[in-house]
């Protein structure tokens, strides 16, 4: 059985995710319930909880995210079923294109269902503290810059997702040219750390800004050489790849723009 989560349910979800995901799950779920974009469910078998799902609406464009089976109930066909009900729910919303970030494991799931790989993420790892000189450039995002970092965001991702970067939007820092322009941020509370930038060395003085701590993690497509490369020089942890996949009308976004993708819910 598939249904919507209900608060209650949420203490104790933190054992499905795999550890390698390093995100807690329960948080996410708490920070996002009750948003009108925002849709959550989980499987029932046995009288508990095996499986969830969310779904995160942008317009015309949905993202399916954290397909979680828990590992006893694997190979029963449970990953398929989320993943239907969730294409379903989403075809009734009239969404024109659907998204996600596979693993290796959920890859082929989705190639049942019609999802085509667009490209790779690569992952990294800050293990340590790195040494750090703040540029001038950088600086707090203030209200003002709110309507340059949402149009920046359309831009790149062509999606509108001004109602994330708004909630996102407090301690976020932007990268300036001399005459003020806005070139670049990165929002630290945005999933893993959103960092997206149209200029190169933008890109690389947040991406560094973000990696000068221990604990970090970031993403992003291999289109971004110059990211990859950077983060390779700086010694990060390079982990898995990970694949996003499209059903329906693919939009036609700049990756080499994203230096730092926020969350497998919205990449």
């Amino acid at each position: 059985m598939i249904k919507t989560i209900k608060k209650s349910e949420i203490n104790g979800l933190n054992q499905l995710p795999p550890q390698e995901w390093q995100i807690d799950y329960e948080a996410f779920l708490k920070d996002f319930m009750g948003e009108d974009f925002f849709y959550a469910f989980i499987q029932i078998q046995d009288n508990k909880i095996v499986g969830t799902g969310n779904i995160l609406l942008n317009g015309k464009i949905g993202w399916l995210g954290n397909i979680i089976v828990d590992k006893s109930y694997r190979g029963k066909g449970l990953g398929y079923d989320m993943t239907k009900f969730l294409v379903d729910f989403l075809n009734k919303k009239e969404c024109e294109t659907q998204l996600l970030i596979a693993t290796e494991l959920g890859e082929s799931i989705y190639k049942k269902f019609g999802f085509r790989k667009l490209t790779e993420y690569q992952s990294f790892d800050s293990t340590v503290d790195n040494d750090f000189n703040l540029s001038d450039s950088i600086k707090k995002l203030e209200f003002s810059d709110l309507e340059n970092v949402c149009k920046l965001d359309l831009e790149t991702n062509m999606e509108d997702r001004a109602h994330l970067i708004d909630k996102f939007y407090n301690n976020g820092l932007g990268f300036f040219s001399d005459n003020n322009r806005l070139l670049g941020f990165y929002l630290p509370e945005f999933g893993r750390g959103l960092v997206i930038s149209k200029d190169k060395q933008a890109g690389i003085e947040l991406l560094k800004l973000k990696h000068s701590t221990k604990g970090k993690r970031t993403l992003l497509p291999i289109e971004n050489q110059i990211g990859v490369q950077l983060l390779e020089k700086m010694g990060l942890n390079k982990g898995e790849k990970s694949s996003r996949m499209v059903l329906g009308k693919v939009n036609k976004w700049v990756p080499n723009n994203i230096y730092s993708y926020g969350s497998g819910y919205c990449g």
